[in-house]
């Protein structure tokens, strides 16, 4: 086979890849007019209105637990639905926002203090804080988030002669709903006593 034989056998080939290319392009036009059709024939679905009340969240992806309250509140501003609790000395909030739960908790302090009265004063015995990171919360009577705790004693008289005063700490449900909706910028019907599970 020659020089000009191979010559003309290439242009053979490149004659038949242009047809074919021809005969693709004019099958995807007609494909392309066939969807559009069928497109503008089908029924558009019906429109429901979904009540203000009920919350519709994307499908959850992952989960991120957050230890600092400021980039938690970064990342949940306008969640749609925010859950917090009081479970196990620690106080818990989740949110639910763009297919992500995230999550922060806070220990709750515990304070018990041993005394005896002596004399008409009042030695003390024992001092037990708990964690040393929960002394702030003691002495300010807020958490590190910047939520008030109110403080509940319970005095118990030992035999023989001490006192230990238990003090607890809580957060009422009321206060807790308007502090987190002004916090997460979240209607306060979003915002549940409770926990969101996946």
């Amino acid at each position: 086979m020659g020089y000009e034989d191979k010559v003309d056998v290439i242009d053979l080939i490149i004659n038949v890849l242009r047809e074919h290319e021809k005969n693709l392009d004019d099958l995807v036009a007609r494909l392309e007019n066939v969807v559009t059709k069928t497109e503008s024939t089908r029924p558009s679905p019906a429109k429901t209105e979904i009540p203000a009340a009920r919350i519709e969240a994307p499908k959850l992806m992952i989960s991120a637990v957050i230890k600092n309250w400021g980039e938690f509140r970064e990342k949940s501003l306008g969640a749609s639905l925010v859950a917090f609790d009081v479970d196990e000395k620690k106080f818990n909030v989740s949110v639910l926002k763009d297919g992500v739960l995230y999550s922060y908790n806070e220990d709750i302090p515990e304070l018990e203090l041993r005394f005896k009265e002596k004399d008409q004063r009042i030695a003390l015995e024992e001092l037990n804080i708990g964690r040393a990171e929960t002394v702030p919360t003691i002495l300010r009577g807020r958490l590190k988030c910047g939520l008030e705790v109110s403080l509940k004693g319970l005095e118990v008289k030992l035999p023989e002669g001490s006192s230990v005063y238990k003090v607890s700490y809580d957060i009422d449900d009321d206060e807790s709903r308007s502090w987190l909706s002004f916090q997460l910028k979240t209607d306060k019907k979003n915002i549940i006593r409770g926990m969101i599970k996946v």
